[in-house]
């Protein structure tokens, strides 16, 4: 499941929140009960191992 940030407009505070694609997502903010509201957010992973393209893989793998 991911990970999904929510911000709340009115106290700014910012939550991590653990949800299934098909969750509604949520609207309101437990702390203050402000609107909130889904935030983008970049996710970083690398693919290492064999079959991947050689530039994209920096690490020397012992065979």
């Amino acid at each position: 499941m991911p990970v999904y940030e929510y911000q709340c407009e009115k106290c700014k505070d910012v939550v991590e929140v653990l949800q299934k694609v098909s969750d509604e997502p949520l609207t309101e903010c437990e702390k203050c009960g402000g609107k909130i509201e889904k935030q983008f957010n970049s996710m970083n992973f690398h693919l290492y191992g064999p079959g991947f393209h050689s530039t994209d893989n920096k690490r020397k793998y012992l065979k």
